[in-house]
This record gives structure tokens, C-alpha cells and sequence, in this order.
């Protein structure tokens, strides 16, 4: 027969053995959720980046869109130029960094047969209208209420951008921020 002795000891033991092996789970799920959120940061990149890198190569679906000056534009009015269709939105950090950008080498190459049509998505005319003014840029601003050019282009993250060469063919797919490098790079042979 066992003492108490003996009994409380083991039931310490056998209490200090579970609280071990719950700790080491708790460790392990804590792990691996840090594990999970850390695929999750890196795993949009790549994923985005599939979804619209198949369209370079192809021709650019055409759309209709009002702008904000009232009236309707076409991708197909800009036929000829070389056009960077930027979607934004006026509450995207990124979107509004590159801005500044876009604007400069837009007015610097006008003139050559360039134009932005900034494309934004599912923004009120009045909100688009007041960040533009405020701003001074002078590219062709184009509201998608609907998400219609996201959805047919594919586009998962804000800012996109696309460059079309005169013959209406993507030519290059750009997801982020993009900087006057690239634009000089990738623009500047079509021009």
C-alpha cells in the first residue's frame, strides 16, 4: 500500500509533467503561427506578381471610363502614344508617393506621344478631384467605381502599373512604387 507521502509526490510529479508538455506546445503553436504570419508577408509579392506578369506580350483590353473633367475617355483614344495606366487610390500610402513621380516624367514627355491615365479605383469624384488639385497634377485622371479596369486587368495590390507601347501592347507590368529609373528605363525606349 502507498503512503501519502508517495502519492502526493506523484501527483506533483505528474502535475509538473503536464505543465511541462502543455508549455512545449504553447511554444510550438506560438512558433508556428509566427511561422505562418511571416509566409504570409512574403507570399502576396509572388502571388500577385503571377496573376498579372502573363498579360505582358498581349494586346491591352480597351475600356471606357469617366474622367474627371465630365466626360468619358478610352484606352483606345490614346492610340499611337505610349500610355502607363496607373491604378490608385487616393488612400494608398504607395500610391501617393509615386504621384510626384508619374506627374515629372509626364510633363517632361507629353510632348513625345507619352501619357498616365491614372486609373482610380472605386473613389468618389469629389475626394479624386480635391487630392488631384491639391497636388497640381495634370495627367488624365479616369474613375472606376465599379473596379472594372482591376478586375480585367487582373490587379490584386495599389499601386499597378502598365505600360503600353503605341501599338497597344503591354510591355511591362509593375506592381509598387515605381521610380524614375524604371520609368526612364522602361518608358524611354518607346517614346
Amino acid at each position: 500500500m502507498m503512503s501519502a507521502e508517495t502519492t502526493a509526490h506523484q501527483t506533483t510529479h505528474s502535475n509538473k509533467l503536464w505543465l511541462y508538455v502543455n508549455i512545449a506546445i504553447g511554444v510550438a503553436l506560438i512558433l508556428a503561427g509566427v511561422a505562418v504570419l511571416f509566409l504570409m508577408d512574403k507570399e502576396p509579392t509572388t502571388t500577385r506578381a503571377v496573376a498579372v506578369s502573363p498579360q505582358q506580350g498581349k494586346v491591352a483590353p480597351d475600356f471606357l471610363l469617366p474622367s474627371l473633367t465630365g466626360e468619358t475617355a478610352a484606352l483606345s483614344d490614346y492610340k499611337g502614344q505610349v500610355v502607363l495606366i496607373n491604378l490608385w487610390a487616393t488612400w494608398c500610402p504607395p500610391c501617393k508617393a509615386e504621384m510626384p513621380t508619374l506627374n515629372a516624367f509626364y510633363q517632361t514627355h507629353k510632348d513625345e506621344g507619352f501619357v498616365v491615365l491614372a486609373v482610380n479605383d472605386q473613389e468618389d469624384a469629389i475626394t479624386v478631384n480635391n487630392f488631384i488639385k491639391t497636388n497640381g497634377f495634370g495627367f488624365p485622371v479616369l474613375l472606376d467605381m465599379q473596379s472594372q479596369v482591376l478586375d480585367t486587368y487582373n490587379v490584386h495590390a495599389l499601386p499597378t502599373s502598365f505600360i503600353i507601347d503605341r501599338n497597344g501592347v503591354i510591355q511591362y507590368v509593375h506592381m509598387g512604387e515605381i521610380s524614375r529609373q524604371q520609368l526612364e528605363e522602361i518608358v524611354g525606349p518607346l517614346l
